[in-house]
């Protein structure tokens, strides 16, 4: 197998909140500076690792491009970007109460049902914590079938000083207490496979890729609040095709009512058709008729099934990519994902390593021109 499950147990023990993932980065940078020609940092933390492709990069189509885009016209669409980001869902420590307790805030989008009776490591230290609730015994009936509004984590201190004697303070992040289990099938359940099976894919791919083009391998910082990361490597790096690799919620978990996706564990890699913060598409980004057509491709030409679908209610680095600095090629292929934006994220390690064969099999071939795709072919032969 191209992926390597030593490479991913590293990058999902080391620990990186938004704002914190040096460790995650460090991590990712030993492992594929092997495999490309350049590696750098810029001062938010962003990690690209570069491997230079042959004079004039790839050709990038027949040629019959209208005239008004002029990197598909000169044949000069051969710089990619491929990215996952390192930060993972954290909190941040924002206050000590005098009985000891850690107060904190968000970082990312968390959903409260699952942070009741998890355990945490907190600080540069990693300190054991636990979050609890008031017992059930002292609930009425109302708090019985509701979530708390008020949570806390405990160190085990009874004061302030005892929290600082472990050396944390406000500003520290915590993180899931947990790493990884494998379950059946090939399945693997555990903390930050959002998205740190996406760095493992982008170390395989350097591995495994012989491609001609320019291919920059960016790991970036702070997607959980924002894409900000992704907002400024893509300034920096200015590719023509830029990808973002995700998880893509699933929604097969056996339970009563209608399906909000149609995205399966073990069907296959996902190519988005788009994503946005709501049913409209606000905020996100609807992925052009060409990179669409290079993935699906690439698809076919591994002899990998795919899955396509739209991702509601979120978003990934392939937003800043098509639209920040000049207009450039954007989209995203993910790893299907059970219980997102949790302590436990499921996987099928097939689908990861078939995400591996696509983005290879799309490296090693031309990206099509703005007549090759459907529907102008069929403009085009009419």
């Amino acid at each position: 197998m191209a992926l390597k499950r030593t490479e991913l147990d590293r990058l999902v023990a080391a620990r990186g909140g938004p704002g914190g993932e040096y460790h995650v980065a460090r991590v990712f940078e030993e492992l594929i500076d092997p495999y490309v020609d350049e590696v750098s940092w810029d001062a938010m933390g962003n990690v690209v690792a570069t491997s230079y492709g042959e004079e004039g990069g790839t050709d990038t189509g027949d040629g019959d491009a209208d005239a008004t885009d002029t990197n598909e016209t000169n044949g000069d669409t051969k710089d990619v970007l491929l990215a996952a980001h390192t930060d993972e869902l954290a909190f941040l420590i924002d206050g000590i109460t005098e009985d000891g307790l850690c107060s904190f805030s968000m970082l990312g989008g968390h959903y409260r049902g699952y942070l009741p009776g998890q355990h945490v490591l907190v600080g540069p230290d990693n300190v054991p914590g636990v979050v609890g609730t008031k017992p059930r015994h002292f609930m009425d009936s109302d708090e019985k079938d509701s979530l708390p509004e008020t949570l806390h984590i405990d160190l085990g201190a009874q004061n302030p000083a005892e929290v600082a004697e472990l050396n944390v303070e406000p500003g520290d992040h915590a993180t899931w207490d947990r790493e990884l289990t494998d379950l059946a099938n090939g399945r693997l359940a555990g903390r930050a496979l959002d998205d740190r099976i996406a760095l493992a894919i982008l170390v395989a791919v350097a591995r495994e890729t012989e491609s001609d083009r320019t291919v920059h391998y960016a790991a970036t910082v702070q997607e959980e609040v924002g894409l900000r990361g992704a907002r400024a490597a893509v300034h920096e790096v200015d590719p023509d095709i830029a990808i973002a690799l995700e998880i893509f919620p699933s929604d097969d978990y056996p339970i009563d009512g209608d399906r909000s996706s149609t995205v399966e564990l073990g069907g296959g890699p996902v190519v988005e058709f788009g994503d946005g913060t709501s049913e409209y598409l606000f905020g996100g980004v609807l992925v052009d008729r060409q990179t669409l057509e290079w993935l699906t491709a690439a698809g076919s030409s591994a002899d990998v099934a795919l899955q396509h679908d739209v991702m509601i209610g979120g978003t990934t680095d392939a937003t800043e990519f098509q639209s920040a600095g000049r207009a450039r090629h954007a989209g995203a292929i993910a790893v299907p994902c059970r219980y997102t934006h949790s302590p436990v994220e499921t996987i099928d390690l097939d689908d990861a390593e078939e995400t591996v064969d696509v983005l290879v099999a799309a490296l090693e071939s031309s990206f099509p021109g703005r007549t090759d795709v459907r529907g102008r072919r069929s403009q085009r032969e009419t």
